[in-house]
């Protein structure tokens, strides 16, 4: 008996997964504010230097790796057909880009959404699991992926959703399925497809479905799958934005974006605790956050919206009697400043929004800009910039970075590339930077 117990506690032991403040288990990181502690990570890099593991998967898909502890968990799309997505310049030729979907066709062929569990140590593969296959309903953008959503993970398991399956599961750190539901498959605007990555705090894992079909906001229990309380927007509109927690001086709010409104409930019981209507809201990209304000916006192909921030302690319906004007709790505002597809990034004292190829800076409190400058070396930016500590992070999607000092005055402090295409926000833990391209993971990690 005595050694019965001794067996299966160390089974439990090894299936536990650290959870530290070097972790990043959601997109981009912590509450998905885009922000890690102060670390060492590289500031040159390249395929010779200072690349500690490259590891090859099978499949493709946009989705951020998140990390727990040791382990690295990144999601895909596999099939026999290469559904490699497209750059943004190849991407743009097709008639979806101008909102044209009527000769988009859904591949003929089975899909294989899969879930793989890296060592942090050296890229190897700890175990893969295919969470769902089928063949797609819907055709998507040719620059999108089948597997866009980032997965969030915590010390007990990482929990998937995959848009373009319509199911959103949980697995165990060491890949055995907790729980899966099956939440529908909906049709998105031009065909696009799907893109809006899961939130997670305190247990509880928040699936933002805004498409052409439906506007629902769940909350799940991350240990059994239960439904914990959903909601739905008044009006349906495609939103590729990533629901927010933000953990503000007064308190917790989890935030969602879309179309003309951004709402913000209450994370435990789905309160509406405030919504601001008639704004261009984010749908590309994802609003941030830091402890005094949260800062949203959106730009497309076609119109160029301001770049709004609001104070904490907002409620009720607080929007603007006409479009994109000041409203009651927004402290400042920037005409024709919203963010496209990278989503903004502050410290508290410096607002980063990164268009194209282009870095802004602001100041977080009053909206003062400071500087506005080409980053050198970079072309078309999707992934969303990352502040590390004192320094921002910053890759395109030719796989060309650079790294610039946080503060009121531009200052590249390292470069480096690796030859694939990035559109996945990196990750970061314990020094180590994690860009997913194409055709792989990357691991940088400074040479001692």
């Amino acid at each position: 008996m005595i050694l019965r117990v001794s067996v299966i506690l160390t089974s439990l032991l090894l299936s536990v997964v650290a959870v530290n403040g070097d972790d990043f288990p959601s997109f981009r990181g912590v509450n998905g504010w885009g922000v890690a502690p102060e670390q060492a990570i590289p500031l040159t890099w390249s395929e010779t230097e200072n690349l500690a593991w490259k590891a090859d998967l099978p499949g493709s898909g946009w989705s951020q790796p998140v990390v727990i502890g040791d382990r690295v968990f990144v999601t895909v799309a596999s099939s026999e057909k290469d559904l490699k997505p497209k750059n943004f310049a190849d991407g743009v030729k097709s008639p979806q880009s101008m909102g044209i979907s009527l000769l988009a066709k859904s591949p003929d062929v089975t899909i294989e959404w899969k879930v793989y569990c890296l060592r942090m140590s050296d890229g190897g593969v700890l175990w893969d699991r295919t969470v769902h296959a089928a063949k797609p309903k819907y055709p998507i953008h040719p620059s999108n992926s089948f597997a866009t959503e980032s997965p969030v993970a915590d010390s007990s398991g990482i929990y998937v959703h995959f848009g373009a399956a319509g199911v959103i599961a949980g697995l165990s750190p060491d890949g055995e399925e907790l729980w899966k539901r099956e939440v529908g498959i909906r049709k998105t605007s031009n065909s696009f497809g799907t893109g809006s990555s899961l939130a997670i705090d305190e247990g509880r894992v928040y699936l933002q479905d805004l498409s052409e079909e439906s506007a629902d906001v769940s909350c799940y229990s991350a240990s059994t799958g239960e439904v914990l309380w959903t909601t739905s927007r008044a009006k349906n509109s495609t939103s590729w934005s990533s629901p927010v927690v933000w953990n503000n001086a007064k308190r917790k709010e989890l935030i969602i974006s879309g179309d003309q409104l951004v709402e913000s409930y209450d994370p435990k019981t789905g309160t509406l605790l405030w919504k601001v209507g008639k704004v261009k809201a984010a749908t590309a990209c994802s609003p941030c956050a830091d402890s005094e304000r949260l800062y949203f916006g959106g730009s497309d192909p076609f119109s160029k919206g301001p770049l709004f921030a609001i104070s904490i302690g907002a409620s009720g319906d607080v929007s603007p009697e006409k479009s994109n004007d000041a409203f009651s709790g927004n402290v400042w505002k920037q005409d024709r400043a919203g963010p496209g597809m990278a989503s903004p990034v502050s410290n508290g004292e410096f607002l980063y929004v990164v268009d194209k190829n282009i870095l802004r800076c602001y100041r977080a409190d009053s909206g003062e800009p400071l500087y506005q400058t080409r980053l050198p070396g970079l072309e078309m930016v999707a992934a969303s910039p990352l502040i590390v500590g004192s320094k921002l992070l910053i890759i395109d999607e030719n796989g060309a970075g650079c790294v610039v000092a946080t503060g009121a005055q531009f200052k590249v402090i390292g470069t480096g590339a690796i030859a694939d295409t990035v559109w996945a926000t990196p990750a970061v833990s314990n020094g180590a930077v994690f860009f997913r391209g194409l055709n792989s993971v990357y691991c940088l990690r400074s040479a001692k």
